[in-house]
């Protein structure tokens, strides 16, 4: 790795002080404390999105999955009521339970789409637990807890149009019978792959993975088996997904055998009839405790998001691993710890909704105590590098679903959209639902600088802010009222869970003169953020 980005430059000698500090010749009567910063881990390309929230609509329950299609973003889950963004609970709400509808561009509710799905073996609301679109963005496909929509039938799945919201019924002869948690569509378009907890598809005996042809409505040869459940967890498929060539279909979940052989929490099939896919791993996820929980396919590549509750071991395999979708060959693994839920590519970046604690092996956030979660973190999509993007969540032990952090994410490209279980994004309230739009955020923290004056001199010790979607920030020292010039100049990577400082000693006053401080933080894209004043101090 190489070292950590940082330049040093001022308007009284100190424009050389990068060359002097490399050579070990920096005067500390110049500038003081500089500790040497960690191996640079950050890839320095920016991501698409921001780091910092817009306005998004919200919902009283868990989002446990997101679409975003025809000027529509879809959020399934666990809610009885979505509200506008902004309003405390029990205000401006719909009434929407477990599928609802917004505005992909204004993130403001669509109250038209509340379409009533229950249970009647149990009486309860059904939950949505999965959803797909279809390859031209038509139709959306939902699966869940529910067997009526609105009163008609549809067993655990079903459609309805994208773009004006109508119930277009099941999908099948008479869809499954029990829940769905995977959904996956062909890119052909032609067959819906579902996974879940179930022993029929259609008319025909199937357990917890089955196709659907969306063209004839038949249930299709695809059938892999499952068998032996990891530990703790009931067998079921949490993830699917199709290769671009509508050759393979990957499976994940908290299993240990496929059809008989050991393929731990992952495995490739072919989508003729279920069967092993040639090349692919059995142990691309470490037995006998790790599982699959999401998979994204883009392009030739298939990412899989993966979770591990009891391994002791820190090679446990939490993370995310990119696999070649055609040959099986791993590209990379990025081992950061913390259970993942949802991966989303955009452009070259990979998003990552998860738990994530520790992703010290990759140079990023290191353990922390108390510890601290970041709801998304973002990836490389070439090499898994980490890009600087940090998005965090807050709950209370009150209310256990908003501990949940985030769960789902879907994106048009304009924007990429959160979901799961949350009070607040980034500090600021917001439950269960965000977005961030495509660009650059401002710093989130400014730099907080305090003087003290000696005989002749200032020392200005400057406290680093950081920014969610950029690591190297810049930082300009202004004495007081004037921010055309920069007295000294310092770019320095700065993270949020570090608290560092520099310090700087301002020769450039006389005895006796009464002097403040400002210091202005600005990130590669520009953006910019003024620090406050520091008080007056008088120069001894």
């Amino acid at each position: 790795m190489s070292m950590s980005r940082r330049t040093i430059s001022g308007r009284t000698g100190f424009r050389r002080a990068a060359t002097l500090l490399s050579a070990g010749l920096l005067s500390l009567g110049v500038v003081t404390s500089l500790t040497t910063a960690p191996a640079q881990a950050w890839d320095p390309v920016h991501t698409v999105m921001q780091g910092s929230p817009t306005t998004m609509g919200q919902t009283n329950g868990a989002v446990w999955t997101l679409e975003v299609a025809a000027g529509r973003i879809y959020a399934g889950g666990n809610f009885t009521s979505t509200r506008p963004s902004g309003a405390a609970r029990g205000t401006g709400e719909t009434g929407a339970a477990n599928l609802a509808a917004f505005d992909a561009t204004t993130g403001a509710p669509i109250t038209s789409f509340a379409p009533q799905l229950t249970n009647s073996f149990n009486g309860n609301q059904g939950v949505v637990r999965t959803s797909v679109l279809t390859p031209d963005g038509s139709q959306l496909i939902v699966g869940g807890e529910f067997n009526r929509v609105d009163g008609q039938r549809a067993d655990y799945i079903a459609r309805f149009n994208a773009r004006t919201g109508a119930f277009l019924g099941g999908v099948g002869q008479n869809g499954v019978d029990g829940p769905v948690g995977a959904l996956a569509v062909s890119p052909d378009g032609s067959t819906l792959y579902v996974g879940g907890r179930f022993s029929r598809v259609g008319n025909a005996k199937r357990k917890n993975l089955g196709a659907i042809s969306l063209v004839t409505n038949q249930t299709l040869p695809w059938a892999p088996t499952l068998a032996s459940p990891t530990r703790n967890e009931a067998l079921r498929v949490s993830a699917l997904g199709v290769s671009s060539d509508n050759q393979r279909v990957f499976v994940a979940g908290p299993f240990q055998q496929v059809n008989g052989l050991a393929q731990q929490g992952f495995a490739a099939t072919n989508a003729s009839d279920g069967s092993l896919a040639a090349g692919f791993a059995g142990n691309y996820l470490t037995p006998p405790y790790s599982w699959g929980t999401a998979i994204e396919v883009a392009g030739n590549d298939v990412y899989v998001g993966s979770r591990d509750d009891f391994s002791p071991s820190a090679d446990r395999t939490e993370g995310v691993n990119s696999i070649n979708a055609t040959t099986g060959a791993r590209t990379w693994y990025a081992n950061c710890y913390g259970d993942t839920f949802g991966v989303q590519v955009v452009g070259n970046d990979v998003y990552v909704a998860s738990h994530n604690h520790n992703c010290g092996a990759l140079g990023g956030q290191p353990e922390l105590n108390p510890r601290t979660y970041l709801a998304i973190h973002a990836l490389d999509r070439a090499t898994g590098q980490l890009r600087p993007y940090f998005v965090q969540t807050d709950g209370t032990k009150q209310d256990q679903r908003s501990l949940l952090l985030s769960r789902a994410l879907a994106s048009d490209g304009n924007q990429l959209v959160m979901g799961g279980g949350f009070n607040s994004v980034n500090s600021s309230p917001q439950e269960n639902l965000t977005r961030f739009l495509a660009g650059s955020s401002a710093p989130e923290r400014a730099a907080y600088p305090t003087a003290t004056a000696g005989p002749g001199y200032v020392d200005l010790r400057v406290r680093l802010g950081f920014d969610r979607d950029d690591v190297n920030l810049t930082y300009e020292v202004f004495r007081g009222w004037r921010t055309d010039v920069p007295l000294y100049t310092e770019t320095r990577e700065s993270v949020k869970w570090r608290t560092e400082t520099f310090t700087w000693r301002d020769t450039g006053v006389t005895t006796g003169q009464k002097v403040y401080y400002r210091v202005r933080v600005s990130d590669p894209a520009g953006n910019q953020v003024m620090s406050v004043r520091t008080p007056d101090v008088t120069v001894g």
